[in-house]
């Protein structure tokens, strides 16, 4: 008994952290909705909107720019510009991966533009639940054009499956 009291205050970090760790439920549609959220808010014009998709601590490597965004001002810059282009994002094919509290999403999409022009492109988005801030946000996302549009690409044979 002399025991129980100090086993007990050594225990309680214990349940708080486990408690802390908890893992945030989601599913495939819901993670298929966190780009939907994101794309919707690419179709506002608002860079800053876009912007709030994205944890303050993530990766941008875009589709039409060479520069890595790491801080929400250069995510910012870049959305000002991307955006005056009118994009639509399209989901060709994806796969959904799904761990405690993070979610990927990756695969083929095509950005259709106001002037008419489509760019196919690669994705992956990561996602993490910010438990303080109640939501999904992106940590990494990363998107580039298909290889087939280069020349050095049309020099690699290509799978045909």
């Amino acid at each position: 008994m002399k025991y129980a009291l100090p086993l007990l205050f050594a225990l309680s970090p214990v349940a708080t952290l486990a408690n802390e760790q908890a893992c945030q439920p989601i599913d495939e549609a819901q993670v298929a909705a966190l780009f939907d959220r994101w794309n919707a808010d690419v179709q506002t014009g608002d860079p800053q909107r876009v912007v709030e998709n994205y944890a303050r601590d993530s990766m941008l490597l875009p589709t039409v720019s060479n520069t890595p965004r790491q801080t929400p001002e250069a995510k910012l810059d870049y959305f000002q510009h991307f955006l005056a282009l009118k994009p639509k994002g399209e989901i060709v094919s994806r796969m959904v991966m799904i761990d405690c509290n993070s979610a990927l999403d990756t695969g083929l999409y095509s950005f259709h533009f106001a002037d008419g022009a489509t760019v196919p492109a690669r994705y992956t988005f990561t996602y993490k639940w910010f438990a303080d801030a109640g939501q999904w946000l992106i940590t990494s996302h990363h998107s580039s054009a298909m290889p087939e549009q280069t020349d050095v690409a049309q020099q690699v044979p290509q799978a045909d499956h």
